[in-house]
Order: structure tokens, then C-alpha cells, then sequence
């Protein structure tokens, strides 16, 4: 969106804004000076669902953190909908036209057409059956209407349900226990009436409901109550028969022992069994170590050796002294004895030194206990066996209760699913009763009185219609430059196009004023004075280009046949004379009555000139009517012959102006646009473009003579 757009559109309509602004304000204070005041009374109610004094034994004991909320909500939202029902407002309805019927002088309203229209035989008639339906508690309906149509007298005065629920305020006080009932209108002791009736009709009533409800859920509770018992009884008998028909004290606890017997005898038979293998693993050893006398030093195994040594020692000892003997006496066989008998000694000291117990002891140890361990063997195996006979016993004692025990807790678990269902049903008999009796007590803590009116809200309404105006207002306008498509200024053409824009030119008048007299006479402060310096800008551009290059011949192309650019083409003709130079402007019959005001002559024809007429000159610039006569440029010469005519023309003036047709007669264009130097096209602001014509007009940037757009009729904001 344009913002810009939005906001020139806004400036554009100001004063309509505040027009419709004042309007607005005026007509709301004329409807609002005779404002009724408004009356508000409130009462409160007193459920006792959070006050503790009043609670025996809640109803929400069950409920925990957020739940007790929840429960909490729900009761208050369930009181004050009821209370919003049509059974109960109908209530209020009969008894609000009842008082206004029975007595027209205080009547909380005065009486409708409606009822204004009804005989005395016919108001005492709708009294009647009012009273009939209110002793009912029938709920008026819109098909409630018959002879005298009581929907549409209570309609009439405005006591219906819908009229009465715009007006009524029934809402729940953020963690209070109380219940604030309002009504508001415009009299005060209506209020009153309406307030403390629905809030006494409804505690009534609601108890009443209530009570019923427990009485009916008492009721279907008891029968429920006492079938449950007769089951439950049922089945205990049948488990106490079937205790006596087999002998059954208390099997759970027998089981129990003898359950407990056999883990023991287990426990038992396992410790004998460790014990046992404990012995055999002990008498192995045992066993091994008498049986391997070679291995074990404390039986004597390295005496074997030591033995062994010393009598090979001994040996050699003897075969060395036999050598002495024999050899002599020789002193080398003397060291070999002593040298014997050196280690003969060191090996029985050594041997001495190295076995203190007796190896004998040992042996007989290892013998005792071998017996030892033999006899705890067979201790531990007799042992065994009589906890497996034991177990056997048990065993057999504990499967042939089984079956028994199946029995019992199948009649077990009867007698408990029915006790259960039955202390269920009981203690809701008893909640249910003791909630009636003291269950929810509605209380009317605070009853409604007259109260001063409310504060007038005249103000906030006339604020409100004067925003709403406002909001209106600026939407509209919204919509509007939304809408628009528009072109108003050279900044949107320039978007819409992408072309240069050597200008722009305001709207002036055109009521036939003398171009002579927008240029030579001061007009300060007008629009004129800032349409010739719009018109010099242009001049000064075209002039830039144009005589900086040489060329002398100048198009205006026009988008619609409209006479601000006739205007538009005559005042740029007169700014280029204003210069000093010699112009001619070639134009269409549509430029002769705007030429003529400027007493120049309107008699030469471009025909003429094509025939050879010279083009005679005048001030402040000359004028040639390009009527060919629906002829076309080509069909009047050849092109050699239209050469030398335009070079001739640029011979004699310094700026010839070509005011061109509309864009949309392109065949006539081209063949002038052959001997156009350099060509401006003029758009009227305001106008709006298709797609198609905003494609056709962007193809001007791709030619080299288009200078740019001007756009005129621009209006100032």
C-alpha cells in the first residue's frame, strides 16, 4: 500500500472528515441529552461451599490440589446457570407484570400499547392466568400468546427473558464464596424488585430441587442397600458352611505352619547336606596325605632322603677306608675318608636341626581324625534321610489342604466382592443423607436496596461516536486510496511507467482567459504564478536537449483529448517565445478557438504549406492547422518533397512544436513522428492505465527521441 497515497487522499477529504466529525459529535449529544439515568442494586448469595462454619462433612474431602478447584468452579458455574434458566426468570416475568397489572400507579414502568389496549375484563383475564401459570411454574414461551397473548404483553413492557438477561448480572467473586446477583434500569426500585424476588424465588425453589433429588437418590439407594445386604449375607453363610462341612478352622493359618514346618525341614535338610559334603571333602584330604607318605614332610617324606643321603655316605666312608688300608696309608686316600666323613657329620647335624616333631605323631592325628570325619559322614547321611521322611510327611500333609484352601477363598473372595459392594452403597446412602440435611443452604447474606444512579455515561458514548466516526471515516478513505488506480503526480508515473519526468504543470482555469494576460500580468499568491515557473523547469529541459543537440523540431504527444493540454501545449509554446525565438506550433482544429484569444492567426493550413505557401510569421508564435482533410501525411507529397518541406520550416523558425494526436492513433503518429527530432508525451493526472496501455507506454523509454512524460492538471494538496 502507498502510504503517501493514503495520506494525500486524507488531505484531500479533510473537511469532509470533520464534517462528518462535528456532525457526529452534534447528533450524539442531541440524542443523548435525554439520556435515562441508570440503577443498579446487587444482592449476594451464600452457597457455603468455602466457608468452613458451614461445613460438616464436605463433599470435597476426596479431591486434592487443582481438583478441588475444578469441583469448586463447577458448583458455582451450575448454581449461577440455573439460576440464568428460563424456568426461573419466568418466575420473575409473571410476578414483574403481575404487580404492574394489579396496580397501574406503581408500576415499575407505564403500560405498553399492548396492554393499554386491553379491556378491564381482559387485563383481570391475563392476571388470572398469569397467577395460574406462576402457582405452576410454567416457563413462558413465544407460543404462550392465545386470545390475549400474555408472551406478547410481557414482551411489551420488557419482562421477557431476553430483555430481563441484557440487564441481569449474575457472577461468581474471585475466591469468595459468595454469589452477587445485579440488575440495572432505570428505576431504582425496579432493580430492587427484580434482584431480591429472582434471588428469594431461586433459594426456594433450589432447595426444594435439591431436597427432591436427594430424596429420590435416598430412595433408590436404600433398595439398592438392602439387596446388596441380602447378597453379602447369602455369601457369608455359604463360606460358614463350608467351614463346618469340612472341618475348617482357620485354614489360612494352618497352612501358614505347615508351609513354615517345610521351609524349615528344607533349610535343615540343606544345612546337613553341606555339612556332609564338607566331611567327605575333609576325609579326601585326609586320605590323600596318609596315602602320599613321599609328599608330606611332616609324615617323614624328607627323611626318607636325608637316610638315603647318609647311607650313600656311609658307603663311600667304607670303600675309602678299605682304599687306605690297601693303598698304604696314603696321605691323598686320608683326605678322601676325612673329607667323608666331614659330610657325613654335616648331614646328620642338618637332619637333626630339621625335624623337631616326630613324624609318627602326625600320622596318628591324621588317623583320629579320618575316624572323626567317618562318623559325621554317616551322622549327616542318617540325618538327611529322616528330613526327607519328614518332608514327605509334611508335604503330602500340605497338598491335601490345597483343594480346601481353593474352596475357601473362592467363597473368601464372594463374601469380600459382596461386603465391599455393600459398605460402597452404604457409605453413599449415608453421604446422601447427611448431604440432605446439610448439604448446600443458599443464604441471602445481603438483600438489594435503592441506590443512587450511576454514573452518566453520555461522555464515553460520545467519545465512542466520534472514534467510530473517525474509524469510519479514515476506513473509507482506506478503501478509497486502496482502490484507486489512479496516476496524480509524477512520482506515480514515474512507478508506474519507469520513464524520465521532465515536469509537472498545476491545474489553472480555463474559462477562455488570454494566454497574453497568464504571462504578462502579476497574479500573487494565485496558481498562476507557480504554473509559469512549471512551465519555465520544462522549457529549460526541453531547451537543454534539444538546442544542445541541433534540433529545432519538437513533438507533444497527447494522452486524451482534453483542453487542459491544449492550454498545456499553447503556454509551453509562449514560454519558448518568451526566449527571444521564432516558434510555430502545428496543430489540430482543436487548438483554433484557444489561438484565436491570443490574436493570432488561425488561417494557414498545412496543406498549404505542402503545396508550397510560405508560413507567414506572427508574435508570439505562429500556428498551422495540420488538417489534411482525412488525408494522411504521405498521401498529400512524397517523403522527398515532406523533407525539404520540414527543412525549410527549420530553416525559418527556431522551435517548431508538433501537437500530436492521442497515443492510440499510432498511424497518423509515425508519420510525423519521421521528421520529429525529439518528442515529450503529456499525461492528464487522474487518468488510470490498464496493463496493456501501461506495456504499451513503457516501450517510449526504448527510443532514442522520447525525452520524457510532463504531466498536467497536478493539483496541489
Amino acid at each position: 500500500m502507498d502510504i503517501q497515497r493514503s495520506l494525500d487522499t486524507v488531505k484531500t477529504y479533510r473537511w469532509i472528515i470533520i464534517a462528518v466529525f462535528c456532525l457526529t459529535v452534534l447528533g450524539g449529544f442531541v440524542f443523548l441529552r435525554n439520556l435515562p439515568k441508570d440503577y443498579r442494586s446487587e444482592a449476594k448469595l451464600s452457597t457455603g461451599l468455602l466457608d468452613p462454619s458451614r461445613q460438616l462433612a464436605p463433599d470435597n474431602a476426596s479431591y486434592t490440589g487443582p481438583d478441588i478447584i475444578i469441583k469448586l468452579n463447577q458448583q458455582f458455574s451450575t448454581i449461577m446457570d440455573i439460576m440464568r434458566m428460563p424456568k426461573n426468570i419466568s418466575l420473575l416475568s409473571y410476578k414483574l407484570i403481575i404487580h404492574d397489572l394489579k396496580d397501574p400507579k406503581a408500576a415499575f414502568k407505564p403500560w405498553s400499547p399492548e396492554i393499554n389496549a386491553l379491556s378491564d375484563l381482559q387485563r383481570h383475564h391475563a392476571i388470572v392466568m398469569f397467577e395460574e401459570r406462576l402457582s405452576r411454574k410454567q416457563v413462558l414461551t413465544p407460543l404462550d400468546s392465545g386470545k390475549i397473548g400474555l408472551y406478547q404483553i410481557v414482551t411489551s413492557m420488557g419482562y421477557d427473558e431476553k430483555s430481563l438477561g441484557k440487564k441481569l448480572d449474575i457472577n461468581h467473586e474471585q475466591n469468595s464464596d459468595f454469589i452477587s446477583v445485579a440488575f440495572t434500569s432505570n428505576n431504582t426500585l425496579l432493580s430492587v424488585f427484580v434482584v431480591n424476588t429472582l434471588c428469594s424465588d431461586f433459594i426456594v425453589n433450589y432447595s426444594l430441587e435439591q431436597i427432591g433429588n436427594k430424596n429420590t437418590a435416598i430412595n433408590v439407594l436404600d433398595s439398592l442397600l438392602k439387596s446388596k445386604e441380602a447378597i453379602m449375607n447369602d455369601r457369608i453363610r455359604l463360606l460358614k458352611d463350608y467351614r463346618i462341612e469340612n472341618g475348617l478352622l482357620n485354614l489360612d493359618k494352618q497352612s501358614q505352619i505347615v508351609y513354615q514346618q517345610i521351609t524349615d525341614n528344607e533349610n535343615k535338610k540343606n544345612q546337613a547336606i553341606i555339612d556332609k559334603q564338607a566331611a567327605q571333602a575333609a576325609l579326601k584330604s585326609v586320605n590323600e596325605k596318609l596315602s602320599s607318605r613321599t609328599s608330606d614332610k611332616y609324615l617323614g617324606a624328607e627323611i626318607i632322603e636325608d637316610n638315603r643321603a647318609i647311607i650313600t655316605i656311609k658307603n663311600k666312608i667304607q670303600m675309602a677306608e678299605d682304599a687306605y688300608l690297601r693303598g698304604g696309608f696314603k696321605l691323598s686316600d686320608k683326605k678322601i675318608v676325612d673329607s667323608l666323613q666331614a659330610q657325613l657329620s654335616s648331614r646328620l647335624l642338618r637332619s637333626n636341626d630339621q625335624y623337631v616333631s616326630d613324624p609318627l605323631i602326625a600320622k596318628q592325628s591324621l588317623v583320629q581324625r579320618r575316624i572323626s570325619l567317618g562318623v559325621d559322614i554317616e551322622k549327616a547321611t542318617a540325618g538327611i534321610a529322616d528330613i526327607d521322611r519328614e518332608l514327605s510327611k509334611l508335604r503330602t500333609k500340605f497338598s491335601g489342604m490345597v483343594p480346601f484352601d481353593a474352596g475357601v477363598q473362592n467363597y473368601e473372595r464372594n463374601a469380600d466382592v459382596a461386603t465391599k459392594e455393600y459398605l460402597e452403597i452404604l457409605a453413599r446412602y449415608n453421604q446422601t443423607t447427611l448431604d440432605k440435611n446439610i448439604g448446600i443452604r443458599l443464604q441471602l447474606v445481603q438483600e438489594a436496596i435503592p441506590t443512587l444512579p450511576e454514573s452518566s455515561k453520555k461522555i464515553i458514548y460520545l467519545a465512542l461516536s466520534a472514534i467510530a466516526s473517525l474509524a469510519i471515516c479514515f476506513c473509507t478513505i482506506f478503501l478509497i486510496s486502496l482502490l484507486d488506480r489512479s496516476i496524480n503526480n509524477a512520482a506515480q508515473l514515474k512507478t508506474a511507467l519507469g520513464s524520465k519526468i521532465i515536469g509537472d504543470l498545476g491545474a489553472v482555469k480555463e474559462d477562455g482567459e488570454n494566454i497574453r494576460e497568464v504571462w504578462e500580468q502579476f497574479h500573487p499568491g494565485k496558481k498562476e504564478e507557480a504554473y509559469r515557473a512549471q512551465l519555465r523547469a520544462i522549457r529549460f529541459e526541453l531547451d537543454k536537449t534539444m538546442f544542445g543537440n541541433g534540433m529545432k523540431i519538437l513533438g507533444l504527444l497527447g494522452s486524451y483529448r482534453h483542453s487542459s493540454q491544449t492550454n498545456d501545449v499553447l503556454n509551453l509554446c509562449y514560454a519558448f517565445s518568451q526566449m527571444g525565438k521564432k516558434v510555430l506550433l502545428i496543430g489540430s482544429e482543436g487548438y483554433i478557438e484557444a489561438v484565436e484569444r491570443t490574436t493570432i492567426s488561425t488561417m494557414q493550413t498545412m496543406e498549404n504549406v505542402l503545396r508550397g505557401e510560405e508560413i507567414a510569421c506572427s508574435s508570439p508564435f505562429a500556428f498551422v492547422n495540420n488538417n489534411l482533410k482525412r488525408r494522411s501525411l504521405f498521401e498529400m507529397i512524397t517523403r522527398e518533397s515532406l523533407s525539404k518541406v520540414f527543412e525549410m520550416i527549420r530553416d525559418n523558425f527556431d522551435l517548431t512544436v508538433i501537437a500530436l494526436e492521442t497515443f492510440t492513433d499510432d498511424s497518423e503518429n509515425r508519420e510525423w513522428m519521421s521528421f520529429i527530432e525529439l518528442y515529450a508525451a503529456i499525461f492528464t493526472a487522474g487518468s488510470t492505465l490498464n496493463d496493456k496501455q501501461r506495456e504499451a507506454l513503457s516501450a517510449f523509454n526504448t527510443e532514442e527521441k522520447f525525452a520524457g512524460w510532463i504531466i498536467t492538471e497536478v493539483k496541489e494538496h
